[in-house]
């Protein structure tokens, strides 16, 4: 990647696209936006390959924002980070192909409800927030997980698509799992 990046940044300088003292700032945009192509490109083999790209894709949707207002369990390293994310979108996979019975649904959700509304936003050391950050963060991580709740409620009374809302569920009990594994690791630090 390292060799990829630079190459791309010599170019970008014999084009004239970018100035020396500039170098750094790109170089680290380039490695973000690579290393970012690189889990959404594994993830998305990762449901293919389970057959489960669609459901992936659902509970996605939920779990992505919920996740980065919420906060939670992070990696300290840049590979820790793609085992670990890779792992969990593994694991989300299988769990969106489980049938579960409702009263494990009910809890699974009333617990990651309250993990979410009671902890959010969970600080780690790659990220830290201000006082005003963390009160927006909170603020946007209990609205995306009231809408998450009327959502996946409507389609449970329409009883129409409802592996949709079990999809969706994953994504938010998989947010109230890595929050929760996010509080243990800061206790322990």
């Amino acid at each position: 990647m390292d060799k990829l990046v630079k190459g791309i940044l010599l170019k970008m300088q014999m084009e004239k696209f970018v100035d020396k003292e500039d170098v750094e700032i790109y170089q680290f945009g380039l490695e973000c936006m690579l290393l970012k192509l690189v889990h959404i490109v594994s993830y998305l083999l990762i449901g293919i390959c389970l057959g489960e790209l669609f459901s992936l894709l659902v509970s996605g949707s939920i779990l992505i924002p919920l996740r980065r207002k919420a906060g939670g369990y992070h990696a300290k390293t840049r590979m820790g980070c793609y085992i670990f994310s890779c792992c969990v979108v593994f694991l989300l996979c299988l769990l969106n192909k489980v049938t579960m019975a409702p009263v494990a649904e009910i809890i699974g959700m009333v617990a990651a409800d309250l993990l979410i509304i009671l902890f959010a936003p969970v600080e780690n050391e790659n990220r830290t927030l201000e006082h005003d950050e963390k009160v927006l963060f909170r603020r946007q991580a209990i609205g995306l997980l009231i809408l998450a709740n009327i959502v996946i409620t409507a389609i449970l009374l329409i009883h129409k698509y409802l592996s949709a809302a079990h999809w969706l569920e994953t994504g938010v009990m998989f947010t109230g799992a890595l929050l929760a594994l996010g509080i243990k690791k800061k206790r322990q630090n």
